[in-house]
């Protein structure tokens, strides 16, 4: 390509233009952007080519143009490198065939607004996209958050978001049309957005209070859970389990049979940003689970009540399965999870029976996993006639396999 593809951010809000920017646009053949941006240039009498998606689609557009020697300006909002279409042009076009002319972010300009430092804020874009695993991740690790928004994840939206949650130790800033006339900043609790409303042009920063508590990240004792008498996966063999989920950041987790939650609760503060799913048939149990949810801030956790095998048919694909409710009678179940599981999954199952043990190594011998095998039998202390004891657990048998890549 004789020239780059040279991608200038406009100042948030007011979209006004460094003279190197004038500059570059007065020079160009073609000028691309989001149709409020190219608005700001009524008089450029060249090629104007509105963005597009897919992102693939309109890469190859500019691309065409620059293959065509084609001076080709990119408008964007901010920082484009922030969330932004550089980001995703990168990959597509190459760094070498793009240079980025950036201004401040409405990051930057919210925070000055308030008067906080950003360098620490976990920004999260919600801008098109319907997970918020990664805002309820930042907010289980008591991160402020900037958070970019639209149309549907709207201020009013988050709040509610946050109050179905049950998190009660944020505040919220709602950034309205920033550096414009119209500019408003209104602050307040989550429940104070339920009936407001502003434009689209708006982003929102969350402050977390008593960021000086942090969190336990692993080995909570079983006492702390609250539970139906003696069903808990204990800690010894949950540990043991956890562990060989290998659990990476911004999975799916599937807990089949979670009774209280305690090793979906525990995965959540390994597994940064990643969505866990408390699958549970009781109601009574589900109760309990959303409770340690609010008690732990466990916030990437989310109950689900029903029957399986059929109440995974709504569940996204998991990366890990953990099944420590025993796999049933039957192995309709431990059928489903393994068919589901995406390629290169991990499936572990806690197994007590001698038929769950046999079904699950049936299974994985059928479907030509390659799976181990360990089984623990802990001992705690226990105090007894004014002296110590040690206290067996029940033997856990755990079977664990990676489903192959291709499958």
């Amino acid at each position: 390509m004789k020239h780059p593809l040279q991608i200038i951010g406009l100042h948030p809000g007011s979209l006004e233009t460094s003279k190197e920017a004038i500059t570059l646009i007065s020079r160009a053949d073609v000028l691309s952007g989001g149709k409020r941006l190219l608005a700001r240039f009524p008089k450029y009498k060249g090629k104007k080519i509105p963005f597009t998606s897919p992102m693939k689609d309109y890469a190859l557009t500019l691309e065409k143009q620059l293959r065509e020697g084609m001076r080709v300006v990119l408008l964007a909002d901010g920082d484009p490198l922030l969330f932004g279409v550089a980001a995703s042009l990168i990959p597509l076009l190459g760094e070498k065939n793009i240079e980025i002319i950036p201004a401040v972010s409405a990051v930057q300009i919210g925070a000055s607004r308030l008067g906080m430092s950003w360098k620490d804020f976990e920004i999260v874009s919600l801008h098109g996209r319907g997970d918020f695993s990664p805002l309820f991740g930042a907010m289980q690790r008591k991160k402020d958050c900037a958070v970019y928004t639209d149309n549907i994840n709207t201020p009013q939206a988050i709040a509610r978001q946050l109050i179905d949650k049950g998190i009660d130790n944020y505040s919220m800033a709602v950034m309205d049309q920033l550096e414009t006339p119209d500019e408003q900043i209104v602050q307040g609790t989550p429940e104070s957005f339920i009936n407001f409303s502003c434009s689209d042009l708006n982003i929102v920063i969350l402050t977390a209070g008593n960021k000086e508590c942090s969190s336990q990240l692993f080995g909570r004792k079983d006492e702390s859970f609250i539970k139906e008498k003696g069903l808990i996966t204990k800690f010894p063999v949950r540990s043991a389990g956890i562990a060989l989920l290998d659990l990476r950041n911004g999975q799916t987790v599937w807990d089949l049979g979670a009774g209280c939650g305690s090793v979906a609760i525990e995965a959540s503060f390994i597994g940064e940003c990643s969505r866990i799913f408390a699958v549970e048939k009781e109601p009574r149990r589900v109760g309990m689970i959303k409770e340690n949810v609010r008690n732990f801030r466990a916030w990437t956790v989310e109950a689900i009540c029903g029957e399986m095998p059929q109440v995974l048919q709504d569940l996204p694909d998991p990366d890990r399965v953990f099944m420590g409710g025993g796999i049933g009678r039957d192995d309709s179940v431990i059928r489903e999870a393994a068919e589901r599981l995406v390629p290169g999954g991990r499936l572990v199952v806690h197994a007590i029976l001698m038929g769950s043990i046999q079904r699950t190594r049936d299974l994985f011998e059928e479907l030509g996993w390659s799976w181990q095998s360990m089984q623990i039998q802990a001992s705690s202390s226990d105090k007894l006639a004014g002296d110590i004891r040690y206290k067996a657990h029940n033997p856990v048998t755990i079977l664990w396999a990676d489903k192959p890549e291709g499958q």
